[in-house]
């Protein structure tokens, strides 16, 4: 018996390990992505079929492994706790008589998220949409691999199967409902994750697309603008070589400004970086009247690398010295004359003109973003909603992306943010800026319609199935209802709502009808008879085995059992009781010298007189042989006065064909009125024996009576 569960142990951890082989493989290779990090995990289906075919114990094996092969790609520990739970739940809620796609579903509600709602934020920084997304995914997808595993589990074979799944309904309405609730879950589930996989993808794309043909535009967009400056200003220093006046020179400087406003200022500098005049005048004449020398750029980026390279320069943003404190780019080109350095043409350019200029861009402030940053990674222009600070050093940081894998993702202003980053000639960062909730509400919203499609779907499927079955049933049960009846009149059903099988089925049940109610009523007759006279029989059956035949008093053995029975009972509750033991004295005279008949006759007086004063009472009265009685007596309280009532009665009330036989009795009696723990009942029968034999050697006729 032994070698024979080890056997079967070992055999189930065999299974286990198979099941579970099959489902690490689905996990590891066939994971399906839904929509970012959302997976769908089918091979915990395999692990349910382990249960229902093979039992808990290679259910939990096969769990095992499968959270093994997720835990190889996502490094979560946290799949094993949640499967092996699952499998555990749904295994003692369905011991319990619940169906299993309820009980997985309870599985999920009452435990498997919130343990999830706890746990994932302290491993995974995510936002609450995107957490309810996650608990949303996780019910779903226990509810499907747990509706395919019941469907697989229809097609296995019977030789895989020792664990008995019991149907969820005795109904075929029942299981006709089920199996079809079963097949549409697995529809509509595997349905809709297959739109909303297309619909994701779909809004992945045109947000790759949206922000990146707008990342690209405002890639033009700076270039163009920065450009179109330095052209005007690389014209000026050309135009200005042709021009021997300084005066004209200064003039066309004005001119340049006027024709492109934003330009703050513009200067003319020295080989020394000495600055030698600018415009707008009013403000470079403002300067002079203050310090009465301009200050000196020689220490400035715009002006160290022409000198240096012989080219034109564009810095980074910086914010004015001398001539405000706005943010501005500054665009300086060299003067030269026979290759020899004379100093530079600079224009500073207004950044808040750029803004004015990219704002002009096609950007959803709902959704999108954008930010602008110099060579430097200072910002030259942000959105509003940003609130980041002009010249500002900015570089997003990327963060694990639960969303997509077509695109960074980043957390701005304590909001999750999918961008594109692009890089303009001049070393600027452009990066636009596009929000997940598009994604998100795409994905909430298909489980919300999913949700209530379920249901719709259900209670219409409940009904279809409901009438479809009672289409099958109610000729079934008619039939079956008439043919119980004991009745010539021939059926009454209406065939136009039976199918060809069930008339079939009818046809024959029918034919047979007319032979099964001929015969019941010959077999009824018969058994009748039968069981009338085995009733009688079992009567006087029942009636030796418990009485003498003589008399009608117990005989000894039934007294022997109903009266130890009454004595534990009273030891337990501590009532009074007593045993009586007594014999008839001389009996063998009366058989010797008045005949058997005589004595058979005194032996019954005795018996009606035992009744009369002891049965009547409530006692057990029995026949303990030949002319000795036995009595069993409970709350009695002068048993002594009783007994002697006895005796005295008997000595004159045995009358044979008008002859008086006075008969004598001796008694033996045991009383036990404290000491409830004394013994058994053989033991008290042997002590009232000895009280017997100690009346008879003293005389006979006598009571010898003791208390316990």
């Amino acid at each position: 018996m032994r070698n024979a569960s080890v056997n079967h142990h070992l055999t189930n951890v065999s299974w286990g390990l198979g099941y579970g082989s099959v489902a690490a493989i689905i996990n590891y290779f066939l994971a399906f992505e839904v929509y970012g990090s959302v997976t769908i995990l089918l091979g915990q289906m395999i692990v349910f079929l382990a249960l229902f075919t093979r039992g808990l114990t290679a259910a939990v094996i096969a769990a095992l492994m499968a959270s093994a092969a997720v835990y190889l790609y996502t490094q979560n520990a946290f799949f094993f706790i949640t499967l092996i739970s699952e499998v555990l739940t749904v295994y003692l809620l369905y011991r319990r008589k619940v169906p299993i796609l309820l009980a997985d579903l309870l599985y999920w509600v009452l435990l498997g998220i919130p343990m999830s709602y706890l746990y994932l934020p302290t491993v995974l920084d995510l936002p609450t949409d995107f957490l309810v997304i996650i608990m949303a995914k996780l019910v779903f997808n226990g509810l499907l691999y747990t509706a395919l595993a019941i469907l697989l589990f229809q097609l296995v074979p019977k030789s895989w199967r020792v664990v008995p799944m019991k149907p969820v309904s005795d109904s075929l309405t029942g299981r006709i409902f089920y199996l079809s609730f079963l097949c549409i879950v697995v529809t509509s589930l595997s349905f809709s994750f297959l739109y909303t996989v297309r619909s994701a993808q779909q809004i992945e794309q045109q947000i790759v697309a949206d922000i990146g043909a707008k990342a690209n535009s405002l890639r033009e967009v700076t270039e163009d603008f920065v450009t179109d400056y330095v052209v005007a200003v690389r014209n000026l220093r050309d135009s200005m070589a042709s021009l021997a006046s300084f005066e004209e020179q200064l003039e066309l400087m004005a001119l340049t400004q006027n024709n492109y406003p934003s330009f703050v200022s513009m200067l003319r500098a020295d080989a020394n970086g000495k600055i030698l005049h600018g415009v707008p005048t009013d403000h470079f004449g403002e300067v002079l009247t203050q310090t009465s020398t301009l200050p000196d750029i020689d220490d400035r980026n715009y002006f160290q690398a022409p000198k240096a390279t012989r080219e034109g320069y564009v810095s980074s943003a910086f914010r004015g010295r001398g001539f405000g404190t706005q943010p501005i780019i500054a665009i300086s080109e060299p003067l030269l004359k026979n290759g020899e350095f004379m100093g530079i043409v600079e224009g500073s350019l207004d950044i808040p003109e750029l803004n004015r200029l990219v704002r002009r861009t096609d950007i959803d402030p709902r959704y999108q973003s954008v930010v602008v940053t110099d060579n430097d990674n200072q910002v030259i222009f942000a959105s509003d909603q940003l609130n980041l600070i002009a010249l500002a050093s900015f570089s997003p940081r990327n963060l694990l992306n639960l969303y997509t894998q077509d695109l960074p993702l980043t957390r701005l202003q304590n909001r999750d943010m999918l961008y594109t980053q692009r890089l303009n000639k001049y070393g600027w960062n452009i990066y636009v800026f596009s929000s997940p909730e598009q994604l998100t509400q795409l994905f909430a919203h298909n489980l919300i319609v999913l949700f209530v499609f379920l249901i719709l779907i259900g209670a219409l499927f409940a009904l279809v199935t409901r009438r479809f079955a009672r289409e099958i049933t109610r000729p079934l049960e008619s039939l079956a209802e008439q043919l119980n009846h004991d009745t010539d009149l021939p059926l009454a059903i209406d065939q136009s709502e039976m199918s060809r099988e069930v008339r079939t089925i009818a046809d024959n049940l029918i034919s047979a009808r007319k032979l099964m109610v001929n015969f019941n009523r010959q077999l009824q007759t018969q058994v009748q008879e039968k069981t009338a006279d085995l009733e009688k029989l079992n009567g006087k059956l029942e009636k030796l085995a418990r009485e003498d035949g003589l008399t009608e008093l117990l005989n000894r053995r039934t007294f022997d059992d109903l009266a130890e029975q009454r004595y534990h009972e009273a030891m337990a509750t501590r009532k009074h009781v007593a045993l009586i033991l007594m014999d008839i004295d001389h009996f063998k005279r009366i058989n010797d010298t008045m005949g058997h008949p005589v004595g058979d006759e005194c032996i019954r007086m005795v018996g009606l007189i035992l009744k009369e004063y002891f049965e009547r009472k409530g006692c057990l009265v029995g026949r303990y042989g030949g002319e000795e009685f036995a009595v069993f007596v409970s709350e009695v309280d002068d048993l002594r006065a009783l007994a002697k009532e006895f005796q005295d009665a008997l000595a004159t009330s045995c009358q044979v064909e008008g002859q008086m036989i006075p008969l004598n009795m001796s008694m033996g009696i045991v009383e036990v009125r404290s000491s409830f723990s004394g013994g058994s009942f053989r033991r008290l029968v042997a002590h009232a024996d000895k009280l017997l034999y100690q009346s008879k050697d003293s005389g006979r006729n006598r009571i010898s009576i003791e208390t316990l």
